[in-house]
């Protein structure tokens, strides 16, 4: 029964997707109007209220202003976002909003989910900027209804754009720094004719990674903080007749690392080691016939594996073994009607498997366990002369089976989401409102992971409701652009899954009730003083209340752990005909590790400085850029989370060459 309910939605959601072609075709008299690319560029690439969802994006000028050299440093300037780092350049970086967490949190790699059933944490630390023309990050039901069920689904998601070979080119980037840091990488950019279209990218990082800290009234250095990663990647891009695209991407990614684990008093001893391995390849397709309807497909197979290795005596080793496997296959279809051209309908449909093995002393309770999902989502997208609006609806579905043990139960579950948006004085106001729930199922690591592990978890479910407003104006050269957003949102997690401890352990349980609340506000302006001289600015700040409320909660009333209540960031770039400076702060109010908001469980408040300057160098046959970074210039050795210190003080010279 369980296969005939996936095999006939999935040939319902393809009946709806090729009857609008099917109508098109019937129509002899049917002229097909094929538009030709339009490319849509924001100066700005600060955030905005986009269909009802607070939406931020940082094209790649952006990125290198902020000197950010991964998606997990670029994600600390948003609003609304919490940046769990670990320190050091190979530290794990994961990214939640609004005290969701990261499960939370689509991540999509030129529309592609990066998907990781284990944990359910994507580490955007291994994500280079150097390669992306854009980060995009949406927090709830967005504009876009053409996209892969899995960003729907999602409570926010973040979108990963690599650079599109629209020449030939050949890039390198080498950089320089502190703590034995070095990382070379260079794209390659080939366009044969208007048809084929070809990218290569490699990256190579080094770094010894120990580095002297002081917290508290602890001085200590840091070990074990080595890490070594190389990353391949290769695209091709095939368009036929105009109507016809297909790409092709394969990826391959590989890091040594020490794990210097949390500082512990009077034991520097830290000898654990993680070996990662991961390669996907994906194949997407996407067919125009006309202006009216378009469709896309996808399919996808991905491998990751994690060794995990620790000393614990002279000949003591434990070796923990980690093989995901994931196939995905997705289809979408977007129909615009003729007779209502200011509707949109689109349907997405998304089938993926994900299976676990491991090999270690702490077996898991369900043995290789495995996971088949499906997602369905209907969309429908209305654009009027004031106001716009967005409504879809996901059906999920999920069954899993373990060669040995008890797994969870089936699950399946409707979630709708709206949005609006009205500007009824134009572009310069507008207005939004949105809601959305969202469904998280538990990850493998919740489920069965021995003694910690708990199969009879239940999913996640949150609803959220947002409100945002975006003003945007000009006052000439002197204020050439300005532009503020502010959001409010209010949203309830039920059965939110966290690790309670016990009598002698700790366990994987639900509490049954979170609540979210706050504000997130952004100002930028762009000044331009006179030909050749400019001032860009932003300033960013949340507040965000996560808390326990669950009637009888012994911390009820408390602040989620590792939530600030305050946060922000303020960055300014003053351009020059001769150089370029940049400064950046940021900061992040008291923090808790544990679920007790109580003096001991605080992690301190932090702000962190950082100053570059940077210059272009134009030849006749090249330009090259130049570039001195400066960060945590108070030399503080904060803390993101408990007992992990950050790096002081610490310098990166760059040089980038583009033939």
């Amino acid at each position: 029964m369980r296969t005939c309910r996936i095999v006939l939605s999935l040939v319902a959601g393809g009946i709806l997707s090729f009857l609008p072609l099917c109508m098109l075709n019937a129509q002899n008299d049917d002229v097909v109007h094929i538009l030709d690319t339009l490319v849509v560029s924001d100066e700005n690439p600060l955030s905005s209220v986009v269909g009802g969802a607070a939406m931020q994006r940082f094209d790649a000028d952006a990125l290198a202003r902020m000197g950010a050299a991964n998606v997990g440093d670029a994600l600390k300037f948003m609003k609304g976002v919490a940046v769990r780092d670990y320190g050091g350049v190979g530290g794990l970086k994961t990214v939640a909003i609004r005290g969701m967490g990261a499960q939370h949190t689509a991540v999509m790699y030129d529309g592609v989910a990066v998907g990781d059933c284990q944990s359910g944490q994507v580490d955007l630390g291994r994500f280079s900027t150097d390669n992306l023309d854009a980060v995009q990050l949406t927090m709830g039901q967005g504009d876009d209804i053409y996209q892969a069920a899995r960003a729907i689904a999602s409570a926010g998601a973040v979108s990963l754009e690599t650079k599109l070979p629209y020449k030939n080119r050949f890039n390198i980037t080498a950089r320089a720094g502190s703590y034995g840091l070095y990382q070379a990488n260079a794209l390659l950019s080939r366009v044969f004719d208007d048809k084929w279209q070809l990218t290569f990218f490699g990256d190579y990082t080094t770094s010894q990674g120990d580095y002297d800290f002081k917290i508290k009234d602890i001085e200590a250095r840091r070990n074990n903080s080595d890490v070594k990663s190389a990353r391949g990647e290769a695209n091709v891009i095939f368009k036929t007749h105009e109507r016809h695209t297909v790409k092709a991407k394969t990826y391959i990614y590989y890091s040594s690392r020490g794990l210097p684990g949390s500082v512990i008093v009077n034991n520097p001893l830290s000898n654990e080691r993680l070996l990662s391995r991961n390669m996907f390849a994906q194949l997407f397709y996407e067919y125009t016939p006309s202006s009216q309807f378009k469709m896309k497909a996808y399919a996808k197979y991905n491998y990751a594996y994690d060794k995990h290795t620790q000393h614990r005596a002279a000949n003591d080793i434990l070796h923990s073994e980690y093989s995901q496997r994931e196939s995905d296959v997705s289809l979408t279809a977007k129909w615009t009607p003729r007779f209502l051209h200011n509707l949109s309908l689109a349907w997405s449909s998304e089938l993926f498997h994900n299976s676990l093995s491991a090999t270690t002393t702490h077996v898991a309770m369900a043995a290789a366990p495995k996971r088949l999902t499906l997602l369905n989502a209907l969309s429908a997208r209305y654009v009027g002369r004031y106001m716009s609006a967005t409504a879809a609806m996901l059906y999920t579905y999920a069954d899993e089976k373990a060669d040995v043990g008890v797994v969870a139960p089936r699950r399946k579950r409707f979630s709708p989401s709206l949005s609006l948006s009205f500007y009824p004085f134009g572009n310069d106001l507008s207005f939004a409102l949105s809601y959305k729930e969202s469904y998280r199922l538990p990850t493998f690591n919740d489920l069965y992971y021995q003694q910690v592990g708990n199969y009879l978890l239940r999913p996640e479910k949150s609803k959220m409701l947002n409100m945002g407003v975006l003003y945007k104006a000009s006052f000439g050269d002197w204020l050439k652009e300005f532009a503020l957003s502010a959001d409010a949102y209010y949203g309830r997690i039920k059965d939110k899954i966290v690790a309670v401890p016990g009598i002698f352990i700790w366990k994987m349980n639900n509490v049954d009730r979170v609540t979210l609340s706050g504000v997130d506000v952004n100002i930028s302006l762009l000044s331009e003083l006179r030909q050749g001289y400019s001032v860009r600015a932003t300033a960013v700040y949340s507040y965000m209340r996560a808390v326990d409320d669950t009637e009888g909660s012994l911390v009820k009333g408390n602040q989620i752990i590792y939530t600030p209540r305050h946060s922000g960031s303020v960055s300014a770039v003053i351009n020059t005909p001769y150089v370029n400076v940049g400064y950046s702060l940021l900061w992040s109010g008291v923090r808790f590790r544990l679920p007790q908001n109580i003096a001991s469980n605080e992690v301190d408040a932090y702000t962190d400085h950082s100053l570059w300057l940077s210059r272009h160098w134009q030849f006749t046959h090249f330009s090259m850029v130049s570039k001195f970074e400066l960060t945590n210039i108070l030399d503080d050795n904060y803390e993101i989370v408990r007992y992990y210190p950050m790096q002081g003080r610490c310098f990166r010279l760059s040089l980038m060459l583009n033939i």
